[in-house]
């Protein structure tokens, strides 16, 4: 299959589709699920649909260890080429990572206008732009909501789509009236889109938990495969 096709039939499609055209600039979304479920494998999916279109994506990860980071993409790229028989890899694989950059930050604490200045710095190795951020690790119960804000006007100001992980801890079973869990449920007004990866039987099913500013979000027809970590579309 060629780049393009893949592009085309990408289940990335879908999730745009529902979204009424994906994450938009200025706009947060945010994947949160337990720990270990597959929320940096949805994320690094989105990330590399929007590589192999030739678009810049900076990754901004709080983890203990970064290096992890690099491994997920390369075997979401891994399996993207192999599930769809695609044809030059190595080649089409050198020429997205040069759209990629990874900045990592140890303590999730870091001021932001320390954040903005290092992204700043990176960003000046890139002619255009990133056209998504992706932000990973990021302890959303340990934060202020004026922290989010600053993440959020900054989207605003750039112009920049930034999807957000948080994790779901197994012994806090708080949700609002809209089903979202803590601790994303404290920071709903902030997010325009929020996900949740729900483990099923045999698969990962993406629940759409907002939608901008619809009241019933519509029902995201994508799953997570748990073997390969990839999504795919699902019609149930």
């Amino acid at each position: 299959m060629i780049k393009e096709d893949l592009i085309k039939r990408s289940p990335i499609r879908t999730l745009e589709k529902t979204l009424g055209g994906g994450l938009q600039a200025g706009q947060l979304g945010v994947i949160t699920a337990w720990k270990g479920v597959g929320k940096t494998a949805s994320l690094v999916h989105i990330a590399t649909d929007i590589l192999l279109r030739g678009q810049n994506v900076l990754h901004v990860s709080f983890a203990d260890d970064s290096r992890h980071i690099i491994g997920w993409y390369e075997q979401v790229f891994r399996e993207v080429a192999r599930a769809n028989k695609l044809d030059n890899a190595q080649d089409v694989h050198d020429e997205i990572i040069r759209h990629r950059l990874i900045l990592h930050f140890k303590n999730f604490e870091t001021p932001f206008a320390e954040i903005k200045k290092h992204i700043s710095q990176v960003e000046s190795s890139w002619s255009d732009s990133p056209r998504l951020i992706i932000v990973d690790g990021f302890q959303f119960d340990k934060i202020t909501k004026s922290f989010l804000l600053e993440w959020k006007e900054y989207a605003a100001e750039h112009q920049v789509g930034i999807w957000f992980s948080a994790t779901v801890h197994r012994d806090n079973s708080d949700v609002d009236e809209f089903d979202i869990p803590a601790p994303i449920n404290a920071y709903r007004d902030q997010f325009q889109v929020i996900i949740l990866l729900e483990p099923l039987k045999e698969v990962i099913s993406f629940k759409l938990l907002k939608c901008n500013q619809l009241t019933n979000a519509p029902k995201l027809q994508l799953r997570l495969d748990p073997k390969t970590l990839l999504i795919s579309n699902h019609r149930v």
